[in-house]
């Protein structure tokens, strides 16, 4: 009897099963990890907003209210009350929103000012 040389085609079509399985699952883990991509770049966004706008605006005089904007494409509303606070200080909350498409955060500081000339 010889031996047997090669591959029989029932074993090539069982590795070529093999290896369409495991390229699908590849493809699928890679198309999730670009979605996860995209939504942490647009949370990042939205993050990176909310934290200049806070600063932009804790920077100036604190006056109680509501302001609205636009920041480089994303729509802002900016709610600010004075709190009660001691030593002739001024308390200030600052709740922010911010909206991009279907994507919104909320950010929430407290600051201080002295006391009114």
């Amino acid at each position: 009897m010889k031996a047997q040389q090669g591959f029989t085609l029932l074993e090539m079509l069982a590795a070529l099963t093999i290896l369409a399985v495991c390229s699908a699952v590849l493809l699928m883990a890679f198309g999730q990890a670009a979605r996860s991509l995209k939504q942490v770049q647009a949370s990042d966004r939205l993050t990176a907003a909310g934290r200049s706008i806070l600063d932009q605006q804790a920077d100036g005089e604190l006056q109680p209210g509501s302001r609205d904007g636009t920041w480089a494409g994303i729509r802002w509303h900016l709610d600010v009350r004075q709190l009660p606070a001691a030593n002739h200080l001024r308390l200030f909350q600052l709740d922010l929103r911010v909206r991009e498409d279907q994507r919104q955060a909320h950010f929430a500081t407290l600051t201080v000012r002295g006391a009114q000339p």
